[in-house]
């Protein structure tokens, strides 16, 4: 069954394995996943993935790219019929890299290439650029946190204008990129490279500024398990932001 057959329905939350990084694999990610691996295996080419169900797996005789892939970025959203949920792609080839975000209820298309900028369809492409906002209480964010270190999250609420929380990491932080949204945090410590990988790309092309909650630079590497807390945000008020989860410099 396709994933928007499934979407909001019963079967798409049932439970048909582990997936490769710990969390359960549902109906809808399954079908998610087979429909994207079906069409990298039917372009001929050669492809290293690393997925977030499947693991790593290898498609062709010779895997020429490497591909982060998220085939469904905000399951919670699609099993209860929620309108915010994405497929996510992270290509990459010696020095280029390339990043693609569906937002699959919509069919809108946020993409990047290293050094190329970013764009959004559909329509004539457009470009991408973050916002211009430089005080924290104009900011309108989306911001996670986890129990028992919700007061991380204390600092940022009584600073800035708003705050939401969506659901689909890779969507956000493109709408962080098109000036929706003036930045992006995640202190649950649970983000993997496939979530943000595509993301990633797109924000730093529009000219945002993506760290860890330390401060740092995020590498992203091919290690399924590598975890991190991320803070992506339009780079005017980001020192501001790291030294309110207690993570910048004072």
């Amino acid at each position: 069954m396709a994933v928007g057959e499934l979407v909001g329905t019963a079967a798409s939350g049932i439970m048909v394995k582990m997936g490769a990084d710990g969390t359960p694999t549902k109906s809808i990610d399954k079908a998610a996943e087979d429909a994207v691996l079906a069409k990298l295996k039917a372009s001929g080419l050669g492809f290293r993935v690393l997925s977030e169900e499947i693991g790593e797996v290898t498609i062709g005789d010779e895997p020429y790219y490497f591909l982060h892939l998220d085939p469904l970025d905000g399951t919670f959203n699609a099993i209860n019929g929620i309108p915010f949920y994405s497929v996510s792609i992270y290509l990459s080839k010696d020095d280029s890299r390339f990043g693609y975000v569906c937002d699959l209820a919509h069919d809108s298309r946020y993409y990047a290439e290293s050094g190329k900028g970013a764009y959004v369809e559909p329509g004539s492409p457009s470009a991408l650029r973050v916002s211009k906002t430089s005080n924290l209480k104009d900011f309108s964010i989306s911001a996670y946190t986890l129990r028992p270190n919700t007061a991380r999250i204390v600092g940022i609420g009584d600073a800035v204008r708003r705050i939401r929380t969506l659901g689909s990491t890779s969507l956000e932080m493109s709408l962080v990129a098109s000036g929706a949204l003036d930045a992006f945090i995640d202190l649950r410590g649970m983000l993997r490279v496939v979530d943000v990988a595509a993301g990633k790309l797109i924000l730093e092309e529009a000219g945002g500024l993506i760290t860890d909650a330390a401060g740092k630079e995020l590498h992203l590497g091919g290690n399924m398990w590598q975890r991190t807390d991320l803070i992506g945000s339009n780079g005017l008020m980001h020192d501001d932001l790291l030294q309110l989860i207690g993570g910048g410099a004072n």
